[in-house]
């Protein structure tokens, strides 16, 4: 049966209270008295103001129903139901960015919220608190993945029938914050050959670190060239890198089929790939580097570990390749830098950037071009052309 509620005044503001049937921490279900703010009484001076708030919200209400799930709160909703239903469809590395924005930018600020009484104003509100807080700390990217998250979470709600309507964040703004958040960095063909030229040498290598401790790692300087020609002349994900296995390379491409993150493997060769099943030409260079280092009876990883998993790159990046750099005057801009750097070596070349998306395998044109191809644009490349050989004649540069 329909539930009307009651309106009462209190603190300045109206308030609907209602019952609904909530679980208790014995798992009975108990009627429990809950009341929802809808308007401050400065705003709302009259009862038969308010009265439409009050009607619209009880509607919504009897709409999905007084059930133990519809009275969920958001925490136990985000924790124990969302949380583990992406877990099942989605990769870890994207299951692990909404929990960071739930547990750092979210939960502690929606503790008093039930899923169904979540409104966009509160979603308006919390943005505008992040913002105060944080302002230009932040990247508008990190604020728009914070409403993302929140929006998926009532996106799902809407699924499991707990709340109807539209989704409650649809329509709340994003906060400026700064513009960019982690630099896109690229390497240039220059600087992947000076790093593949750092690890040409036959000797052991010998690795300074903190406090002049020098220690020789067991991996040889072949397995570094060529896990750096992979990701530099293939363009691979760090993932895809791990992911690799001997039997994936057909002497001519490379069939990109697992992904690793951490320990877990995804197998990527979904039947939406089958038309472009993700293959890699592999060009000369890039087979020298990786014929150096195949075993006779090559199978399991491409670039393993001594336990028989996969290496651990970052690890390898941190404990060797870093050190290397620095004392050679480079700086290390991390695995995607290799990534970037093919998409833009490919552009000078003069290659189409539809054929470089091809090549990195991006769904959209679009983000190939926003986030990997690094090069100024030909006008502003012109501009400054025409300026430096007018410099070039002026007597002060001859000086």
């Amino acid at each position: 049966m329909a539930q009307q509620g009651s309106l009462f005044e209190s603190h300045g503001a109206w308030y609907l209270r209602y019952r609904t049937p909530e679980k208790q921490p014995d798992g009975q279900i108990a009627m429990v008295q809950r009341s929802q703010r809808l308007a401050s009484k400065r705003d709302y001076p009259k009862r038969s103001e308010v009265v439409p708030l009050k009607n619209e919200f009880m509607a919504k209400l009897n709409r999905v129903g007084f059930s133990p799930d519809a009275g969920v709160s958001l925490i136990d909703f985000v924790e124990n139901s969302y949380f583990p239903a992406i877990e099942r469809r989605l990769a870890p590395s994207s299951v692990k960015g909404y929990r960071d924005a739930w547990r750092c930018h979210i939960k502690d600020r929606v503790e008093r919220f039930r899923v169904r009484g979540f409104r966009t104003v509160d979603g308006e509100h919390l943005m505008a608190d992040l913002e105060r807080k944080h302002g230009a700390g932040l990247s508008h990217a990190t604020y728009k993945w914070i409403k993302v998250t929140l929006s998926a979470v009532f996106t799902y709600a809407r699924r499991q029938g707990i709340i109807d309507g539209v989704n409650p964040m649809q329509g709340v703004s994003i906060p400026k914050g700064k513009k960019h958040g982690r630099k896109r960095l690229a390497y240039s063909l220059e600087e992947i050959e000076q790093h593949l030229e750092l690890f040409s040498t036959e000797k052991p290598l010998v690795v300074e670190r903190k406090g002049n401790v020098a220690y020789r790692p067991e991996i040889s300087t072949k397995i570094i060239r060529a896990v750096i020609g992979t990701a530099a002349f293939a363009g691979l994900r760090e993932g895809e890198l791990r992911g690799l296995w001997w039997d994936d390379d057909d002497g001519h491409a490379l069939n990109i089929q697992r992904s690793v993150w951490r320990t877990r493997v995804k197998d990527t060769k979904t039947g939406e790939d089958e038309e472009d099943a993700g293959i890699v030409p592999v060009i000369q260079p890039l087979r020298k580097m990786l014929n150096a280092v195949r075993p006779e009876n090559a199978s399991g990883f491409m670039f393993g570990n001594t336990i028989g998993g996969t290496l651990d790159l970052d690890n390898l990046a941190d404990r060797i390749i870093k050190p290397v750099l620095k004392v050679n005057g480079l700086v290390w801009k991390g695995w995607h830098a290799y990534r970037r750097g093919l998409a833009t070596n490919l552009k000078r070349l003069g290659v189409d950037d539809n054929v470089i998306q091809a090549i990195l395998r991006h769904e959209d044109v679009s983000t190939t071009q926003r986030s990997y191809i690094k090069m100024a644009r030909p006008d502003v490349t012109e501009a400054m052309n025409r300026l430096e050989e007018k410099i070039q004649c002026a007597a002060v540069v001859q000086q």
